[in-house]
């Protein structure tokens, strides 16, 4: 099935999506590519997950490390594996919320 499109944009981060949101406004269509996940470097292997992955990090060190007298260091369990299980986990359902949702309510425009 072949359409026609006012734009195509490469990519499915935010600026792609914008871009999107914004020809929709100006009423054009716009067709979007994606070579890998859907949300771009950002939600998928950048900004997201890796604070998401520093700021456990930053707890797991503090409690080693204490920055008030009078509170002793606390050791606690490291699993790691559960812990990329919940940047997935976030990542995922963020993902879904702020671009698979508008992807999903998207038709195809008819030929012209």
């Amino acid at each position: 099935m072949r359409h026609r499109f006012d734009m195509v944009i490469l990519g499915s981060g935010s600026t792609a999506f914008a871009a999107a949101i914004r020809a929709a406004e100006l009423g054009k269509t716009a067709a979007m590519t994606e070579v890998r996940t859907l949300g771009g470097t950002c939600v998928n292997r950048g900004c997201l997950p890796s604070k998401n992955l520093i700021e456990a990090a930053r707890i797991y060190w503090e409690a080693r490390h204490p920055r008030y007298p009078g509170l002793g260091a606390a050791t606690m369990p490291l699993d790691f594996a559960a812990l990329a299980a919940q940047k997935d986990a976030v990542i995922e359902d963020y993902r879904g919320k702020k671009y698979g949702s508008i992807v999903a309510d998207s038709d195809p425009p008819p030929l012209r």
